[in-house]
């Protein structure tokens, strides 16, 4: 348990700035899992294709959003990982 205090501050800095669990794991030296709990206790989770399907608003949103910001602004906003807006910013529907 304090452990995961001892990350959390780091780990929930390096997503607000749009950095994967991957990234965050090589930087930090921690588990997927931990960061994954440590997201989900605050509800900063991505919520891309695998569980939790992005809506088509959602994706229409993130390709306009994505014509005027960039992509890690994009990260931010969405809360969303920097591959999941890559992915949907070329969405043209």
């Amino acid at each position: 348990m304090g452990y995961h205090r001892n990350l959390t501050p780091q780990i929930l800095e390096m997503r607000n700035r749009g950095l994967t669990y991957r990234q965050i794991q090589k930087e930090l030296q921690c588990s997927k899992g931990t960061i994954n709990y440590i997201c989900r206790k605050i509800d900063m989770v991505d919520i891309g294709k695998k569980q939790y399907p992005l809506s088509k608003e959602l994706k229409l949103q993130i390709f306009e959003y994505c014509k005027t910001h960039s992509i890690s602004d994009a990260v931010k906003y969405f809360k969303l990982s920097t591959s999941s807006i890559n992915k949907y910013k070329k969405i043209q529907e």
